[in-house]
């Protein structure tokens, strides 16, 4: 099981201005399914370091590693508030075409957003080998 990694109180904080905040139910289920998709795009080092963080000799900085999580969590979700959360299953539509009188819908698969992408890059989440792997 993934820890949500960030609050309703930490998307309010981090959310662009633009965006209505959904109801209280919705987005903490938004926030466990960004945290699960965050957890599944670092293959498993998000949950490692949100668990390990500030541990006895890790040398890490449990404070900094939770911010990076719970800041791209968020990101994740605003993501999904632009683009729509249901494209995270159906992905975003890439193209269409008519054939045989009925139009077709290519679509790209979905997505981490690119500023949860960028967040996850700078902490070193998102490749073998980094400190938090």
């Amino acid at each position: 099981m993934v820890d949500t990694y960030a609050s309703t109180l930490d998307f309010a904080a981090r959310v662009s201005p633009g965006y209505a905040l959904p109801p209280e139910a919705d987005l903490d289920r938004m926030l466990l399914k960004a945290s699960e998709l965050i957890d599944y795009v670092t293959f498993g080092r998000a949950q490692r370091a949100w668990d390990r963080a500030g541990a006895p000799g890790s040398g890490e900085d449990p404070a900094q590693v939770r911010v990076y999580l719970s800041q791209a969590t968020c990101d994740q979700v605003e993501f999904w508030l632009e683009a729509g959360e249901e494209h995270d299953v159906l992905g975003l539509p890439k193209g269409s075409s008519l054939q045989g009188g009925r139009v077709q819908v290519q679509r790209i698969p979905g997505q981490l957003g690119q500023r949860a992408k960028r967040t996850l890059l700078t902490a070193g989440l998102m490749w073998a080998g980094v400190p938090y792997g």
